[in-house]
């Protein structure tokens, strides 16, 4: 009788992952799924194990799905080769980096900005018309190729997010994240040979000013880590905004909450981000042969550590799949855990935060169009394909 993993393919996470996960959590938490290749690991606390014991399970996989589409990046390689770019890049996403003046000063004017754009139409697709701009212009601000425009950028996310999410290595989608990729590494090597000190506040100058332990970032370096920073650090904030504007229309005790109380947005944020976690994966390859939660997992074995089913665990969490906004039970992982936690991550709540926020205060009566109801698709990078919406009023800054 085949296994659980035995009979799943990709498309059946993609439609549909959450009972799937759950029976795998249930009767086989280190499942072998021969379709992919790879180990689904679905437990919270086997997830965080292979997370923390990079010499069992490296980053250094080959194949690499991320070194594939993007070029060998910090998630591509273990500590201490990893926090190489990471140390010099990551006080660009901090409070007190350029992401931190960013937020404070031009976030809600840029997502307002987005918002006067639909506001006479009465009507818009959120996921279209507000969350993929506001995500891709946000970024690429803070990186400093906002000329560019942010339908380029989200276009340069979708490509690479394609090949980064073919797990069966369909070489049609491997050449859309290919074109990606070089068309993305062609702009990037323009935009920093122009970099010099007049070059202004953005994450790029930064990135060529570093000086982190063994010497100044090759270009190569820079440009791999910014395709990273292109696929996760807008597709999750897209994600994130459709997911948590979603869940706050179905909700009228919610909407009264966060109404009355503002503060609460981030609590209800972080909740959003732990149910349905937008970015899905953590892959690792074994180093040597090892026995994973009773499974034998053999040397270069490729292991999938599931964050969104991590997110679910029933024994980390109670009730775990009810949207709670009191939640206490701990931080989750829709960012990742460890030393590969995301580089991006306190900018991609911001942007999530303020760019719902702003809709729900500006945008009266807000709700679903009639007969929309929203679907979620995708296993890797997991929303809703779209996110019709009407409202009654707009109100003015």
């Amino acid at each position: 009788m085949p296994t659980v993993g035995e009979t799943l393919t990709l498309a059946d996470l993609e439609r549909d992952p959450d009972g799937i996960l759950a029976r795998l959590r249930r009767e086989e938490p280190v499942s072998w799924i021969p379709s992919m290749k790879m180990w689904l690991v679905t437990r919270w606390a086997d997830v965080e194990y292979v997370d923390n014991h990079p010499e069992l399970f490296s980053a250094r996989t080959e194949p690499s799905f991320l070194a594939r589409a993007l070029g060998r990046n910090m998630l591509t390689l273990d500590p201490p080769e990893s926090t190489r770019a990471r140390t010099a890049m990551l006080p660009s996403f901090q409070p007190r980096g350029v992401s931190g003046r960013f937020a404070a000063g031009e976030l809600a004017e840029l997502a307002d900005s987005f918002i006067d754009a639909i506001a006479d139409r009465g009507e818009a697709d959120l996921m279209a018309d507000y969350a993929a701009p506001l995500a891709s212009a946000s970024l690429a601000r803070v990186l400093g190729i906002d000329a560019e425009g942010w339908e380029k950028v989200w276009d340069w996310c979708r490509g690479l997010c394609t090949d980064l999410a073919n797990f069966e290595d369909d070489p049609e989608l491997r050449a859309v994240g290919d074109a990606a990729r070089d068309d993305l590494g062609e702009v990037l090597n323009r935009y920093l040979d122009e970099i010099d000190d007049h070059s202004g506040d953005c994450a790029l100058a930064d990135f060529v000013g570093a000086r982190p332990e063994g010497g100044p970032l090759t270009r190569e370096e820079i440009i791999n880590n910014v395709r990273l920073m292109i696929s996760g650090g807008i597709n999750e904030p897209v994600d994130g905004i459709g997911l948590l504007a979603m869940t706050v229309m179905a909700d009228p005790e919610l909407r009264s909450r966060l109404t009355g109380n503002p503060a609460l947005w981030r609590r209800a944020t972080e909740e959003a981000l732990r149910l349905y976690t937008p970015v899905g994966t953590i892959t690792r390859q074994a180093s040597v042969d090892t026995v994973l939660a009773g499974s034998a997992v053999a040397k270069g074995d490729l292991v999938s550590g599931v964050l969104r089913s991590a997110n679910l665990d029933e024994a980390r969490w109670s009730d775990p799949t009810r949207f709670d906004i009191d939640r206490r039970e701990g931080g989750h992982a829709a960012f990742a855990l460890g030393d590969h936690r995301c580089l991006g991550e306190w900018l991609g709540r911001q942007e999530v935060r303020v760019g719902t926020q702003r809709l729900f205060e500006r945008l009266e009566g807000l709700r679903l169009a009639p007969g929309e109801v929203p679907v979620l698709t995708g296993f890797e990078f997991r929303g809703p394909t779209s996110l019709r919406v009407v409202w009654d009023r707009v109100r003015y800054p």
